[in-house]
């Protein structure tokens, strides 16, 4: 704790966890899913960019999550 009350507190935003958590849970779940998208007809081509694609908005999540990861309180 601050000696001076005027100073702010960084505080633990638990929407940027829950969304940290979530956008993991998701990139590793695609991580697994090549052979159930083959399964469904796709080529090997498409279903590899596609999970690309999943994994790259999750690397992306993660990473706005992590920059706002804490608040500032005064």
């Amino acid at each position: 704790m601050p000696d001076d009350p005027a100073e702010s507190v960084a505080v633990l935003n638990v929407r940027s966890v829950v969304g940290i958590a979530i956008c993991f849970v998701v990139a590793v779940g695609a991580l697994f899913a090549l052979p159930a998208l083959r399964s469904q007809g796709l080529g090997f081509s498409e279903a590899f960019w596609l999970i690309s694609a999943v994994e790259l908005v999750t690397a992306l999540g993660i990473a706005y999550f992590v920059l706002n990861l804490h608040e500032e309180r005064v």
